[in-house]
């Protein structure tokens, strides 16, 4: 059987880190910003509309650019089948295992707390019965299954509203202030996402830490080619730390 290493060494070939939090990245979610901005339009929003019930951290794993190899692999491992399929879900599962076998205690420390006893994931909102997230999550990254909880459900009305962050998107279940790592595929607006953490705090979550596997970019909007030019750089290296980078 493949290691992790050897699913996930391929990556390293296109894979790009996010920048770190600085002039033109948005402190949030690591995307661009406009001169003289901390966050960026999405992550303000979400945040006037959830309060202090946004995610005390935001890790990105990788960008994830617009018909780019990554991208395009958060896509496939959701919408192909058979051998493809499974190849996908492995390599990605890989990716989010050593990630986190790497990382995570960083992203811990960076929301003040020593671990996370719970793992779970934002669930789907379009009616798919069982997301590949989940079952990767639960049941193969091994630096997560023997955590994880489904806490998370979408309501009756979370299709109807679009991608803003909403704190009526999900219902989660109670919670007793413990931390939770909440993990999600692709974060395009944040909205889900943010929305998620909304529904964990609400029902008593203490710290909640967002590590997302890819921040999806288009190149072709705004400022995000400079962005991208500045994080390509840096060659993708699995021991660079997420959190604290020089």
């Amino acid at each position: 059987m493949a290691s992790v290493v050897g699913l996930s060494a391929r990556y390293a070939n296109f894979l790009v880190h996010p920048l770190p939090v600085g002039a033109g990245v948005c402190w949030v979610c690591r995307g661009p910003v406009p001169p003289h901005y901390t966050v960026c339009y999405q992550c303000h929003t979400a945040e006037a509309a959830l309060g202090n019930r946004t995610a005390d951290a935001v890790v990105p794993i990788s960008l994830a650019l617009k018909r780019e190899q990554f991208a395009n692999e958060l896509w496939r491992y959701k919408n192909t089948t058979g051998a493809q399929q499974d190849y996908f879900r492995m390599g990605l599962a890989a990716v989010l295992w050593r990630f986190l076998e790497a990382h995570e205690a960083c992203v811990a420390a960076s929301c003040g707390v020593s671990d996370f006893p719970i793992v779970t994931t934002v669930p789907s909102t379009s009616g798919r019965a069982d997301h590949p997230l989940r079952t990767m999550v639960a049941e193969t990254v091994g630096e997560t299954r023997g955590r994880f909880r489904d806490l998370l459900s979408a309501s009756p009305i979370a299709g109807l509203l679009g991608r803003a962050a909403s704190a009526q998107r999900f219902t989660s279940s109670p919670l007793s202030r413990e931390p939770v790592l909440l993990v999600d595929d692709t974060w395009t607006t944040g909205g889900h996402m943010q929305s998620a953490v909304a529904a964990l705090k609400a029902s008593g979550a203490g710290q909640v830490a967002a590590v997302v596997l890819g921040r999806h970019l288009n190149t072709s909007y705004g400022d995000t080619a400079t962005l991208v030019d500045r994080a390509r750089l840096r060659s993708f290296s699995w021991e660079t730390c997420c959190v604290h980078r020089a």
